[in-house]
């Protein structure tokens, strides 16, 4: 997430909440969303603050965050393409989880996908 004016759309893991999780370097960027869809849209958006500043995602995929177990400060959620993305409250968060599961691989950055199409939610 450190493309400067990038939004990621994330979802909770759990499908009975549909809500999309918006995900941005900077204020700005969600202020710009919610310009867009008002002026190009009609829509009227409402932003709720989640108590998130850093996410990571899971280098092995499902199976590597099952295999971790049970995590401590962070929230499992799904990118626009199914891949786990873990939210964490700040780098601290990051260090602790990294130190309590080392074989858990995480990345700042998503990983590349050629050729798909990310999954309907």
């Amino acid at each position: 997430m450190r493309e400067e004016g990038a939004v990621q759309i994330m979802y909770s893991v759990d499908e009975s909440k549909r809500d999309p999780i918006l995900a941005a370097v900077g204020q700005l960027q969600f202020e710009v969303v919610q310009f867009r869809m008002q002026n190009e849209y009609g829509v009227e958006t409402r932003l709720e603050p989640l108590p998130f500043s850093v996410a990571r995602w899971v280098t092995g995929g499902w199976e590597a965050l099952e295999k971790a177990g049970r995590l401590f400060n962070t929230v499992a959620v799904k990118d626009s393409w199914d891949r786990p993305v873990l939210l964490f409250r700040n780098e601290w968060n990051v260090a602790q989880t990294e130190g309590d599961c080392p074989d858990l691989k995480l990345s700042a950055i998503a990983p590349v996908v050629s050729g798909q199409e990310p999954a309907s939610v």
